[in-house]
């Protein structure tokens, strides 16, 4: 049996969640996002509980951004959501992960990557999506971009019917 790992987002510090039973990591970026005074204490404390605050791989990186790309999901995620969601791929191969997020995109994307993930305070998303950029103008659709090659537009996200 794989070793437990929570790879937490920002939301996992304003919870009150208990990770006891696994190790727990963050990227750098989530430590930068966190503003108040009671998740920067829960922070601390998890710290000195063992925490580890690490970067993630390029490579998972990479994948991780092909993955948003199919999912529609790569105009709405931050450098941070990429960096969490890269860590959490990075470890899947050697411990049982567990992305703590209540960020839908991102459980979106981890879903199609495979990786297991608990909410903090929301219910999570109910199935898997895939989003299309859809010109405003024109109607052309793009993988991804504010606006449209062709004229110029806004675009729009739009959940794509299966």
């Amino acid at each position: 049996m794989k070793d437990k790992v929570y790879v937490i987002d920002t939301s996992g510090f304003i919870a009150q969640l208990d990770f006891r039973d696994g190790t727990t990591v963050t990227v750098s970026a989530v430590v930068d996002e966190i503003m108040d005074s009671t998740s920067r204490l829960r922070f601390d404390l998890l710290k000195d509980a063992g925490l580890r605050v690490e970067l993630p791989d390029g490579a998972c990186r990479e994948k991780v951004r092909s993955a948003a790309i199919s999912t529609g999901d790569v105009s709405v995620l931050s450098v941070t959501d990429m960096d969490i969601l890269a860590k959490a791929l990075e470890l899947k191969s050697e411990f049982e992960v567990i992305l703590v997020t209540d960020d839908y995109a991102i459980q979106n994307v981890a879903a199609n990557l495979g990786i297991e993930y608990k909410t903090a305070a929301t219910s999570g998303i109910r199935k898997n999506v895939v989003w299309e950029l859809k010109c405003t103008g024109c109607g052309n659709v793009v993988k991804s971009g504010i606006e449209c090659p062709i004229c110029g537009s806004g675009l729009r996200r739009r959940r794509v019917k299966r």
